[in-house]
């Protein structure tokens, strides 16, 4: 009985992975695949029903066989699927190297903490560890790839100088997430269907309605780790805004830019952009938070944190 515990405690995941996970993602995330998928049969199926018929007009006695000829467009259009997956892939690893090759590993740096942070929330959300890379480039802004172990995460050296211990914490939790949730492997194969000619822009922007959720899932998971949420949004709103105004980008600040945005033109706008706007990832951090504290969890998030500190 003793080892059956042992190996369900092993097994039970995170409270915060549990409380960020939306299944209704993956819903999203398949009704865009299968979007694309039927543009692209429908433009393929087009494309070779014109071909057929203009072959009929050229030689009313041509000898071919349209059958095979469609079997032989299905497996041509095969063989360049799997050479632009194997393309995508193996630029995945050149990032990697490219990274090895010119950027600083955190754990040879000022910041070798995070190396020893990140191992523990690798361990706290049973996830592979990641590398943290230090790259030259003054916008403050991180991102994470990867299709396997090892995984990496990139801060930018503005990131570095501007943003504080816990908004960089909440920063790499954030991309944490995104290798957690397999977006990060997800990505990368999704990569395919954005690159496909004609098409790639339409599936690109179909698909980005759950890299947007992505978004709000990575943020969910680092409110739910940290159990601060005034920290996840200072994070947010200095990468953003930048350090020299993000005080300024107070509840009043706020509140008036989400009256200014909220409507249609600017929602059909968002849909153009792989992620979600600030406001909306502040509302929604803040919607998070309430929730947590409405089931019972008050040591998740001090209330009216954020409201507070924003003021100040």
């Amino acid at each position: 009985m003793e080892r059956k515990t042992k190996t369900t405690q092993k097994t039970e995941a995170h409270a915060a992975v549990r409380q960020a996970h939306r299944s209704s993602d993956f819903v999203v995330l398949g009704a865009g695949i299968f979007a694309s998928l039927a543009i692209m049969a429908g433009v393929f199926f087009t494309g070779v029903a014109s071909v057929l018929y203009g072959e009929e007009i050229v030689d009313e006695y041509a000898t071919t066989d349209p059958a095979a000829d469609f079997i032989g467009n299905v497996i041509g259009f095969g063989i360049v699927a799997v050479l632009l997956l194997a393309v995508i892939l193996a630029l995945v690893r050149m990032m990697r190297q490219q990274m090895l090759g010119n950027a600083l590993q955190v754990e040879y740096s000022d910041y070798a903490w995070l190396r020893e942070w990140s191992n523990t929330v690798a361990s706290d959300l049973q996830m592979p560890r990641v590398e943290i890379m230090l790259t030259q480039d003054p916008v403050i802004n991180a991102y994470a790839f990867g299709f396997a172990s090892p995984y990496t995460i990139v801060l930018h050296s503005g990131a570095i100088r501007w943003l504080t211990h816990d908004q960089l914490k909440a920063v790499v939790v954030h991309e944490m997430a995104h290798v957690k949730y397999h977006h990060t492997k997800i990505s990368t194969y999704l990569g395919m269907l954005r690159l496909v000619p004609v098409v790639g822009a339409v599936n690109g922007w179909l698909l980005d309605f759950w890299s947007r959720r992505a978004e709000y899932t990575a943020d969910r998971l680092a409110l739910c780790y940290l159990r601060n949420n005034e920290q996840v949004k200072s994070s947010l709103i200095g990468v953003h805004v930048g350090p020299d105004v993000a005080r300024s980008f107070n509840e009043v600040a706020r509140q008036w830019q989400v009256y200014m945005t909220s409507n249609y033109f600017n929602r059909f706008t968002q849909t153009f952009s792989s992620h979600p706007f600030l406001v909306r990832r502040l509302a929604r951090l803040d919607s998070s938070a309430a929730q947590l504290l409405a089931g019972g969890d008050a040591s998740s998030v001090p209330p009216e944190a954020g409201s507070k500190a924003a003021e100040k």
